[in-house]
């Protein structure tokens, strides 16, 4: 009866570490594609006040975590999800990017309309 106990507990055992390594590999996959939701929560919160600097850095850290993420074997809807949140960050970046360049724009408008004001001034 004894040996009978000790086949069963180390079955159990095996069992347990199995089932441990599955829930880990499990855990990694969610907690990669979390901080990618957590990431692209972040970027439409502060994407509108990005500077050029800022905006760089945001897409560098987006391709770490799309990288981390699609290193794992995600199930279709993962794989769907996973693209939903990559296309949000892209248009979140495609916005900054525009505003960037229409400040840019702005800016040298407003410099050209001072330079024609001193011109006008000098000829008077």
């Amino acid at each position: 009866m004894e040996k009978k106990n000790k086949i069963l507990m180390i079955g159990a055992l095996v069992a347990l570490v199995m089932l441990i390594i599955v829930l880990l590999a499990c855990n990694s996959k969610s907690a990669k594609i979390g901080k990618l939701e957590k990431f692209t929560a972040k970027v439409e919160q502060e994407y509108q006040n990005y500077s050029e600097s800022d905006l760089e850095k945001a897409q560098a850290k987006f391709e770490k975590y799309v990288a981390n993420v699609e290193k794992k074997e995600l199930t279709g809807e993962e794989t769907s999800h996973v693209n939903e949140l990559k296309g949000e960050c892209k248009g979140y970046f495609a916005q900054a990017k525009a505003r960037l360049i229409l400040q840019d724009f702005q800016d040298a408008v407003n410099e050209a309309g001072d330079e024609v004001k001193g011109v006008i001034e000098s000829l008077k």
